[in-house]
């Protein structure tokens, strides 16, 4: 739970990299509580919006974490537009996710 909190408290942070383990840690609690807010949505016979609410306000989180990732690929942020090619664009977004972290970029960042 601390990294979905950490994501949360980057959400406005673009720049900087974050691990792999923090992308995904994110991105499974996420997955997890926007199915929570659709079994809220089902159970009260779809008078509430608890997911359309979520999604919307977890979406400059998601794409800041999105970014950060790439980064620490070595990728620009902008490779997160794959996703909107048909088919193929989200199975490629998640193997430029699940890349390893480009060590020789951190090692500059440290210098």
């Amino acid at each position: 739970m601390k990294y979905y909190f950490l994501v949360w408290k980057r959400s406005l942070d673009f720049s900087g990299c974050s691990p792999r383990k923090e992308c995904w840690m994110f991105l499974l609690v996420h997955t997890l509580v926007a199915i929570g807010c659709i079994a809220a949505d089902v159970a009260m016979n779809m008078t509430t919006w608890f997911d359309t609410i979520y999604s919307v306000v977890s979406f400059i989180p998601m794409l800041s974490v999105i970014v950060r990732r790439l980064h620490d690929t070595n990728k620009s942020g902008y490779w997160g537009l794959v996703f909107f090619i048909p088919i193929v664009g989200p199975f490629w977004l998640i193997y430029l996710l699940a890349q390893s972290t480009n060590t020789h970029l951190n090692e500059e960042a440290l210098v």
